[in-house]
Parts: structure tokens; C-alpha cells; sequence
């Protein structure tokens, strides 16, 4: 297959199952490592779950699993060995959003960036000061080289 062609498709089909007469209304899309975080999220999302809570729950398959090395847990370091995540969320209903930059030692990155939209004025926190702010929310800064 052709890459204009798979990326065609990519675009086509989830509109053409939307549009289709009684079609499910959800999607959830990933890259390869996500099919576990698609069930996950689709199941919630099936029960009725609030879309951004479905999601993150997906996303902490990968973020929690050692052996993926995309993100979390298992990510690899930087130049300095050190494990440094990013994540940003953004919830549909209400058009907010949250995000953390170069955080350090919570295996979790996505649900700290919620946090940072639901409890904050702020759409995204860094570095140590996204650290402390998870800290401050009971999360318990680990060693995350696997």
C-alpha cells in the first residue's frame, strides 16, 4: 500500500463510520503500542465515562508499563539519564486544557496534566514546578529507569 493511500484511508474511514446510520459515535485512535489503551478506553467510553477520564485511563496502560519505551514508566532517558515526560490533555465538552513539561519521576505524566487543567489557572507547568505540584497532590516521585 502506498503511504498516500494508507493515510487517506486514515482520514476516510473514522468519518465514514460516523456518518453511517447507527454507527457507534466513538472512536478512539492510536498508534501501534496503543491497542491495549483503545480497548481500555473504549470500554469506558462504552459504560459512559466521561471522555477524558476514558482516555487517560488508555494512556496509563503504556504510561505504566516498563516495557514501553514511548512514554511513562518504561521511557527512555535523556541525554543525562534522566526520565523526563510530557503530556497535554484536552477535554472536548468543556474546551479546557492542561499540560506538563519535562516531568520528573511520576510514572503517570497524563494524569498530573488533568490535574494541572482542573486545578490550576495554568495550561501547563514544568519542569521542577510540575514535580512539586504532583507531590503536593500525593503522587510519590519514583526512579523510573528500567
Amino acid at each position: 500500500m502506498r503511504r498516500r493511500d494508507l493515510l487517506q484511508s486514515a482520514v476516510t474511514a473514522p468519518a465514514a463510520a460516523i456518518a453511517a446510520p447507527g454507527a457507534p459515535k466513538n472512536i478512539v485512535i492510536s498508534s501501534a503500542n496503543g491497542l491495549k489503551c483503545c480497548a481500555v478506553a473504549m470500554g469506558l467510553l462504552n459504560k459512559g465515562a466521561d471522555t477524558l477520564d476514558a482516555v487517560i485511563a488508555g494512556v496509563n496502560v503504556n504510561e505504566l508499563d516498563p516495557e514501553d519505551t514511548s512514554v511513562g514508566y518504561g521511557g527512555l532517558p535523556n541525554e543525562q539519564g534522566v526520565v523526563e515526560l510530557d503530556a497535554s490533555v484536552m477535554h472536548g465538552p468543556t474546551r479546557r486544557a492542561g499540560s506538563v513539561a519535562s516531568l520528573r519521576g511520576i510514572k503517570t505524566p497524563s494524569k498530573i496534566a488533568k490535574l494541572v487543567m482542573e486545578q490550576t489557572d495554568h495550561v501547563m507547568l514544568a519542569g521542577q514546578g510540575a514535580l512539586e505540584f504532583a507531590k503536593a497532590w500525593g503522587y510519590q516521585e519514583e526512579n523510573l529507569l528500567t
